[in-house]
């Protein structure tokens, strides 16, 4: 048998580091590019597209419910993508689809052809570079700080939001909406292509989660028997609904108090600023604590902030709430990973998150739909904060009876 030399083992411990860290960094930088420019680009174009087509506003969201559709059910093929084919091979894939998606939109002569393009290409390669494979190969990449590096690669989505957004509108405002979305397409296409072959998984990673043979011993058949699948799936979208609904309600809810325009959009910036916090200190906690707690914990900071916005406090008292509560939506991300990787490991990582997303999809569209509609009908966003505090309550008790494996490679 050849004796491993100490210091060739600590040159090839150090090189997959390097490797992670790169691989991190790349999967950071896309997930940046397509978050920003479809979660934030997307009402940045939908003003002037709807004045080229003649179409309503509300017409108009009907193309970001085409995306979050289109990714929730691309999801579990780019999990089953991730666990079977090397990480590059989906990376570059996903950015040429999402490119010729956008180059297709950008000149695209009718509408039929933007939603095909927008469904099949822009949606599929979303969800080849978003946070599916950020979670997916950063959990596989890394052991003892898998959650701090979780934190780092969820924080790319806020980022996307401070950088791409105001890169976007200078393209909008001084060459066109068809020009913001041809730029997006060729700088994911340089990005994603020109920096995929980065994305490797560590030879030191390979195998990590599997069972006998090195193969992993969950099969999404398998895990989708377990109830606590269903528990961590259940758990997260109705969490995910709660945030994501408050985000877009609350800056109605500040001016319908009649605070200014300016200072109830500074509620929505404390929270996604806070947010970036939020999944940095919670993705490392959840390297020492056991991400169940820590969901407990955010979940807390949700119910405490409903509480408050019922109250109708005063706007210093609120900003002071949305400085906590961003804490805890920046958390759901990171603990979602960590707590799919404490359950079944990483082998199998990549289709159980993917096929959670799709279940997921119906919480975040109707959570969107019902605050709308409550406001319409009673002229107050209050009933439906009160639904909320119960959903965020149930998230809490959904995750309580999951186990934990004993052992977390």
């Amino acid at each position: 048998m050849t004796a491993i030399n100490p210091a060739q083992e600590e040159i090839a411990i150090a090189t997959d580091s390097l490797s992670a860290w790169l691989m991190l960094g790349v999967l950071f930088l896309v997930q940046m590019l397509v978050v920003g420019g479809i979660a934030y680009g997307f009402g940045l174009l939908a003003k002037p597209m709807a004045a080229e087509y003649g179409l309503s506003r509300a017409d108009m969201n009907i193309g970001l419910m085409v995306l979050i559709v289109g990714m929730g059910l691309f999801s579990p093929l780019v999990g089953r993508a991730l666990d079977r084919l090397p990480g590059q091979l989906v990376i570059t894939g996903g950015a040429l689809l999402f490119s010729l998606g956008c180059f297709i939109v950008a000149m695209a002569p009718s509408l039929p052809v933007m939603i095909a393009a927008s469904f099949l290409l822009i949606a599929s390669g979303g969800a080849a570079l978003g946070p599916l494979p950020g979670s997916t190969l950063t959990a596989r990449s890394f052991g003892m700080a898998r959650g701090r590096a979780l934190g780092i690669v969820s924080v790319s989505s806020s980022v996307g939001g401070l950088l791409v957004l105001p890169a976007m509108a200078w393209v909008v405002e001084h060459d066109g909406w068809r020009a913001a979305v041809a730029v997006m397409g060729l700088v994911v296409l340089l990005v994603g292509c020109g920096l995929g072959w980065l994305v490797r998984v560590p030879k030191s990673a390979n195998g990590q989660g599997a069972g006998r043979n090195g193969v992993s011993e969950w099969t999404i058949g398998k895990a989708m028997a377990t109830k606590d699948f269903w528990l961590i799936a259940l758990a997260i979208g109705l969490m995910m609904c709660v945030d994501q609904a408050l985000l877009a309600s609350l800056i109605s809810y500040g001016t319908d108090r009649g605070f200014s325009l300016q200072a109830s959009t500074l509620i929505v910036s404390l929270i996604s600023g806070f947010a970036i916090a939020g999944k940095l200190a919670i993705g490392s906690l959840s390297d020492r604590i056991d991400p169940r707690w820590l969901f407990l914990f955010v979940a807390s900071l949700n119910a405490a902030f409903l509480v408050v916005l019922m109250l109708h406090p005063s706007y210093p008292m609120l900003l002071g709430a949305s400085v906590i509560v961003g804490l805890g939506f920046g958390g759901t991300m990171p603990l979602w990973a960590a707590l799919i990787a404490n359950r079944y490991g990483i082998a199998a990582f990549g289709i159980i998150m993917g096929m959670m997303t799709p279940l997921q999809m119906p919480f975040t569209i109707g959570g969107l739909r019902y605050v709308g509609h409550v406001y319409d009908s009673v002229g107050s966003y209050i009933p439906a904060f009160g639904v909320f505090l119960v959903l965020v309550v149930m998230s809490g008790l959904f995750i309580l009876p999951v186990q934990r494996r004993r052992e977390i490679v």
